[in-house]
């Protein structure tokens, strides 16, 4: 194509040996790098790498754990097992790892053919929380690894094989604070009865061993000439001292995409895992958890396990080899041969409702002096203030965490009775722990006419940017439960409000909401069923906008969002289960509008 040979060679290695197009495509991305014609060669590494549900499972976890404590080492990578240390190889020789590779499958078919990998959560640790590869395993990893190294000299390239214990790294390098909620989170990750592992040879640029990789999430278009350029789908490398050097929130760092650096507003960016820059060269599948031996992505991984997850008994499965058939082959021909009895007959759904009219939104913060005197005695001075108030232990904290007026009562049930009316069955309700939430969905279901009990869930309430400096003081499940809400007291909630950053972001307050969400599908997956959620305003977009596989959006797109969500609006989110995904639908209920009703100055009438 007309490109020097070194530059050939380099778009080759560094884009994993895909293809031309590929290769092209980078050489002409990277035009303007200055670093294009440097000879330092990738550095290469072996991984052993979780697919499909038990992947999806790890994957949560890294994002709970990163919600509830933090970055910690661990956040740097993706889940995986690392079998050797990292290595390089000339531009000029990329090839020999098909060689290598091809050695490997070869080497597999010898695998110790006893089902799932054996893993071992370690406990006794204070910095580190993991995974521990059983015999006989290790012991064959161990083998299959000293040939890689074999096969590899003969190339003339050095590489070490994984001398330690081999291991997969939940948390590393953390507060000794977390320590004890993370080991919780761990020992609640899922491991599948049948799970499936690919053998991945990744490279990376090597100057991003102590580089920070951020992720675009707002584009930016340069204003002066040492600015960069931001744009979807890149990411940003940068040296770690910047956060102290940057008076202003802006770094210096290097486009992965382009290869140009220049300067760039950190916060149109997030901190990400290394590995979303590093390029996948081949993987093999282990036998007896891939039936043909055929590598798929993630998504096609994702949908087998969750049809596996309802064929019944693994262990008789694995045991039964009837017409000489292995036990892997009878599993596969029973998801492939018939997969529409595996797909439940109504796809679930998931609405969420908008909290309905507040108080102090409808009368100004100024209603709280206006109903309460100083010894707490409630007055109604508007007839859209309600009736009577609940009792709760301080009466002072009705300022931050405020009831619905009357006509948010009529809204709840008005929307109640659409639901009903239109059929829609409710299996499950979560809702935010603010007062006007709790009402909102005790008035919506009364008029639905369900006995359902609802969950109160911290990890619903709205984005903590808004209530700076001070935080609210919910009400109690013992208090709730006085005043005659029907709350499921036996529920354990996914966090508790105290252990939510104050100094979240609009991205983390869209990842807490995702992961509560997530966490409840899947929770509900077996027994099926439709879920309701009552929060708040931004909640109908940050429960729902992960789940359709889009990126969260940004602090200014967040909050024109929120304008357009009035009072008791609904959004439904229906499941793709061939998709493995969840698609916005037009709810199936009528919104709810109508005009303002501004004070009455009765004493205009007197004037003359």
């Amino acid at each position: 194509m007309g490109f020097p040979r070194n530059r050939a060679e380099k778009a080759v290695a560094v884009t994993g040996n895909r293809g031309v197009q590929i290769a092209s495509d980078w050489l002409l991305s990277h035009v303007n790098d200055p670093k294009l014609d440097d000879p330092e060669p990738q550095e290469f590494i072996i991984y052993l790498c979780p697919v499909g549900e038990f992947l999806v499972n790890l994957l949560e976890y890294w994002d709970h754990t990163l919600q509830l404590c933090g970055w910690n080492s661990a956040h740097i990578y993706q889940p995986h097992i690392t079998l050797c240390s990292f290595f390089k190889i000339p531009h000029s020789r990329v090839s020999v790892i098909d060689q290598v590779v091809a050695r490997i499958a070869l080497e597999l078919k010898e695998w110790p053919a006893l089902g799932s990998l054996g893993l071992h959560l370690f406990t006794q640790s204070q910095n580190f929380i993991g995974y521990f590869v059983k015999s006989p395993y290790h012991e064959f990893i161990e083998k299959l690894m000293i040939t890689v190294q074999q096969e590899f000299l003969k190339a003339g390239i050095e590489m070490k094989p994984q001398m330690k214990q081999l291991h997969m790294t939940l948390a590393f390098q953390y507060e000794a604070s977390s320590h004890d909620l993370l080991m919780k989170l761990a020992e609640e990750i899922k491991i599948p009865s049948l799970t499936h592992w690919q053998i991945k040879v990744f490279s990376r640029n090597s100057e991003l061993k102590l580089a920070e990789v951020r992720r675009v999430i707002k584009m930016y278009k340069p204003q002066q000439e040492d600015e960069l350029e931001l744009v979807d789908e890149d990411c940003v490398y940068m040296e770690p001292e910047e956060h102290e050097r940057s008076p202003d929130g802006w770094f210096k760092g290097t486009s992965w995409r382009t290869g140009v650096s220049g300067f760039f507003p950190g916060n149109f960016t997030i901190k990400c895992s290394q590995m979303d820059t590093w390029a996948l060269h081949r993987e093999v599948s282990l036998p007896n958890f891939s039936p043909s031996n055929v590598n798929v992505n993630v998504a096609e991984r994702a949908i087998e396990s969750r049809m596996l997850m309802d064929i019944g008994d693994y262990d008789n499965l694995w045991a039964a080899s009837v017409n000489g058939n292995t036990a892997d082959e009878e599993l596969y021909a029973k998801v492939t041969k018939k997969p529409q009895k595996l797909r439940p007959a109504e796809p679930r759904k998931l609405f969420v409702v908008r909290h309905a009219e507040r108080c102090d939104f409808a009368f100004s913060k100024s209603w709280f002096e206006k109903c309460f005197d100083e010894t707490g005695k409630y007055f109604r001075f508007n007839l859209n203030c309600p009736k009577t108030m609940v009792q709760r232990n301080n009466y002072k904290d009705f300022i931050r965490d405020c009831p619905l007026t009357v006509i948010g009562r009529e809204q709840a049930k008005v929307t109640g009775e659409a639901l009903r009316e239109a059929g829609e069955s409710i299996s499950y309700i979560y809702c935010s722990p603010s007062l006007r939430c709790v009402e909102t969905a005790t008035e919506l279901m009364s008029a639905y006419g369900s006995p359902l009990k609802m969950c109160v869930e911290p990890c619903l309430f709205e984005w903590l940017g808004w209530h700076k400096p001070l935080l609210p003081t919910f009400m109690s499940y013992d208090e709730l439960e006085r005043c005659g809400f029907p709350i499921d007291t036996s529920y354990i909630p996914l966090i508790s409000f105290d252990s939510i950053p104050m100094s979240e972001s609009v991205g983390d307050y869209y990842r807490r909401s995702y992961n509560f969400t997530q966490h409840v599908l899947k929770k509900h997956k077996a027994g099926g069923g439709n879920i309701l959620i009552v929060a708040h305003s931004g909640s109908l977009d940050a429960c729902t906008r992960q789940l359709q596989g889009k990126a969260v959006r940004n602090p200014e797109q967040f909050r024109n969002i929120v304008r357009g969500c009035p009072y008791c609006c609904v959004c439904m989110a229906v499941e793709d289960v061939m998709n493995c995904r969840w698609n916005l639908v037009e709810p199936s209920i009528a919104q709810f509008s109508h005009g303002a009703n501004k004070d009455f100055k009765w004493d205009t009438l007197l004037t003359t």
